[in-house]
């Protein structure tokens, strides 16, 4: 049974040190030592989300592969987080064009998009494929489903805990135009996620989404 051994005190301390750690880290430490790119930028944040959850889920005395995070059915769970990503993507891109068709407001554009659409050759979607692809939705399915979502369930239950969750999701990423779309793909993941009792179900269902975004942009296929 998926549930949390840690409460929502724990939650607000991690998503608040995470915010302050990075701050601290890329706008103080760094800049006295180095100039940081984007990637260190990112994987900086990527590595504290790890950091922090891993540790305050061990500290509760939680078994991650208890709350889903293993290779256990690493097959069957894959095939469904594919056939699950294959449905949000569609949603995803279902919700885009009515922001641009009937809404009438275009997207920030994010700075992997950017390095997306600047790519000339399959070499230089490396980087960003491993950032979206790969680090996004572990480190973000880590903390937003397993690490959020569970507590949430647990007191507001099933319904109450994946809206709750997808919208600190969509929240965190600090961009009113994609805030709809991630709560409704945030929603999916947790339903993913109790479905399967397999955080690997939601990562590879994330992991889908960008990375055929990613494919689609780099070969000039429209998303809105």
């Amino acid at each position: 049974m998926l549930k949390a051994t840690w409460n929502l005190r724990a939650v607000l301390s991690v998503h608040v040190l995470r915010l302050a750690a990075g701050v601290l880290l890329v706008r103080l430490v760094y800049p006295s030592f180095f100039n940081a790119s984007p990637f260190v930028i990112e994987m900086t944040d990527r590595l504290l989300v790890l950091a922090l959850v891993l540790w305050t889920v061990r500290h509760t005395k939680g078994d991650l592969a208890a709350l889903g995070l293993s290779l256990n059915n690493w097959g069957t769970n894959v095939l469904k987080g594919v056939a699950g990503g294959a449905v949000l993507l569609l949603i995803s891109l279902y919700s885009e064009r009515i922001y641009t068709t009937m809404l009438l407001v275009s997207p920030a554009q994010h700075p992997i998009v950017a390095q997306v659409q600047a790519a000339l050759s399959w070499q230089q979607l490396i980087l960003p494929l491993f950032l979206a692809s790969v680090a996004a939705p572990v480190t973000e399915e880590i903390l937003y489903r397993l690490f959020t979502f569970l507590p949430l369930k647990d007191k507001w239950g099933l319904w109450g805990g994946a809206l709750l969750s997808a919208a600190i999701f969509a929240l965190f990423h600090f961009n009113a135009y994609w805030l709809v779309e991630m709560m409704i793909v945030g929603i999916g993941f947790a339903l993913l996620y109790v479905w399967t009792g397999s955080l690997l179900t939601a990562i590879t269902a994330h992991s889908f989404i960008n990375t055929s975004k990613i494919v689609m942009m780099y070969f000039g296929v429209p998303l809105v």
